[in-house]
């Protein structure tokens, strides 16, 4: 085996099985379950072998549980003289991920309820989700919305089932001898979507097989989840485990055309952003450089107060920041087989960095303490509680405010913020994540205040919404 500084890559063989991953995974109707995870997983192994796990539905997963798997085969909308205005068969996000079946002829006031669209991204279809409600939703763009003929009636129809299955994910464990581990994760719930985040799920599968023939001085740990609830249930099932890993990385949109960019690490300046940047510095790589957000992949749930795993994502169009995010023009001919590419080679020199690492600084340092006066402690430390099932945030998913809908605001609220009084407003939302982020025992209002750039007023709102719902404690 050959060691990591002397390893090159072949990148004209590296991006010919990147581009036909891009045809294989592309037209997969992906989610948080079912047989579009398992499809995609199943091509995956096929470049190198990883373990796929099942996690039965039921299964209490820290605040979580496992749902219902969601399988679809079909899904249209028809007009009277039997024409499908919509079609599952041809883009799948026409269908919010998660829908209940449906067969129903109904007047355009009655199916408008059910119809998703971005007015100010016309020729977009949305995606949405529904997990957690039982409710069933089409997406189109908006200007096909606007030809429907109000006096018509239509026909509904979805194809899909929600019974007792699993969740599904992927994990290798390259184990080496230092003591020293790392993790790399990232997600395969979403379903057309190029950049956010097949690109994602490639760049994950090709690091895997090159690390795989290197002889490594510290373990790594691949982890492919679906987002969210994915990575709460693999912190639950490895929990031991995931609490002696030392740092890591999200793979994550890593396909688009635009420049790098880096998130850091809730920790902003520990040994993982220091790498990151004299990586990019050493290859001569001009980035965008974000501070850490509660929003975004699963860093928040692997840096959790129990864990704080500090996790860093590097980017080629970040989530949020590139105008087609969570729509139809997040597609192939979006994404370029370089990007993914020249973001592998980042990584690796950032892997030959980390093999270099004699002393980490003790990451418990960082993890939940004796309470001090004044602040919070999170009653749920392991992973971010779910608020939605305590009627703290909206059922329909993906409705976060594309680039192009809004450019005004400081976070990146989602597209049904109200006010700040209003629990399920993009900043109430912002305030309950950053205060459950942070109530380790260590941290007052007035520290999570200066860190999020929410005020004050805001999250003492919060805060007596988390206390009533006892998922944190004011240390007096």
């Amino acid at each position: 085996m050959e060691t990591i500084n002397e390893f090159s890559i072949d990148e004209i063989e590296i991006t010919k099985n990147v581009e036909k991953l891009f045809k294989e995974l592309f037209p997969i109707c992906r989610s948080i379950t079912g047989n579009g995870v398992r499809k995609s997983l199943k091509i995956l192994n096929h470049v190198t072998e990883f373990t796929v796990k099942e996690i039965p539905s039921k299964t209490q997963c820290y605040d979580w549980i496992i749902p219902d798997e969601w399988n679809i085969t079909d899904a249209y909308i028809e007009d009277e003289e039997g024409k499908r205005i919509i079609d599952f068969q041809k883009n799948n996000l026409h269908v919010m991920n998660y829908s209940i079946p449906i067969d129903k002829w109904m007047s355009y006031e009655e199916l408008k309820k059910h119809l998703h669209t971005l007015q100010n991204l016309p020729d977009a279809i949305p995606y949405r989700t529904t997990y957690y409600k039982r409710d069933w939703g089409f997406c189109l763009a908006f200007n096909d919305f606007c030809k429907l003929d109000k006096q018509k009636k239509y026909h509904a129809v979805i194809n899909s089932s929600l019974e007792l299955g699993s969740l599904t994910y992927g994990e290798y464990n390259i184990m080496g001898n230092s003591g020293k581990e790392f993790i790399f994760s990232s997600y395969c719930c979403h379903p057309s979507l190029a950049n956010d985040n097949m690109s994602g799920m490639i760049l994950w599968i090709i690091l895997l097989k090159i690390l795989k023939s290197l002889k490594l001085k510290h373990s790594y740990r691949f982890a492919l989840v679906p987002e969210t609830i994915g990575a709460i249930a693999y912190l639950a099932k490895n929990e031991e485990m995931m609490s002696k890993v030392d740092g890591g990385f999200v793979l994550t949109c890593v396909g688009g055309p635009s420049k790098f960019s880096y998130k850091e690490t809730f920790l902003e300046n520990c040994f993982i952003d220091k790498i990151v940047d004299e990586s990019f510095k050493e290859s001569n790589v001009d980035y965008i450089r974000y501070p850490f957000d509660i929003n975004g992949s699963d860093e928040s749930h692997f840096s959790a107060p129990y864990f704080r795993i500090p996790i860093g994502t590097i980017c080629k169009d970040k989530y949020y920041e590139f105008d087609y995010y969570h729509t139809s023009l997040d597609n192939l001919n979006f994404i370029k087989s370089k990007s993914i590419v020249d973001t592998l080679k980042i990584y690796l020199k950032i892997i030959s960095k980390l093999e270099k690492i004699e002393i980490i600084k003790n990451k418990d340092n960082f993890k939940i303490k004796k309470a001090k006066n004044k602040t919070l402690t999170s009653l749920n430390p392991f992973c971010e509680p779910m608020l939605s099932k305590r009627n703290l945030y909206p059922s329909t998913g993906g409705q976060i405010a594309q680039k192009a809908v809004n450019f005004s605001k400081n976070h990146h609220s989602r597209e049904y913020e109200v006010d700040e009084n209003n629990r399920h407003s993009g900043l109430m939302i912002d305030a309950l994540s950053w205060l459950m982020f942070y109530a380790d025992g260590i941290n007052t209002i007035e520290d999570i205040s200066k860190r999020s750039g929410l005020k004050k007023e805001l999250l003492y709102k919060a805060t007596k919404i988390l206390v009533d719902h006892k998922l944190v404690l004011i240390n007096e």
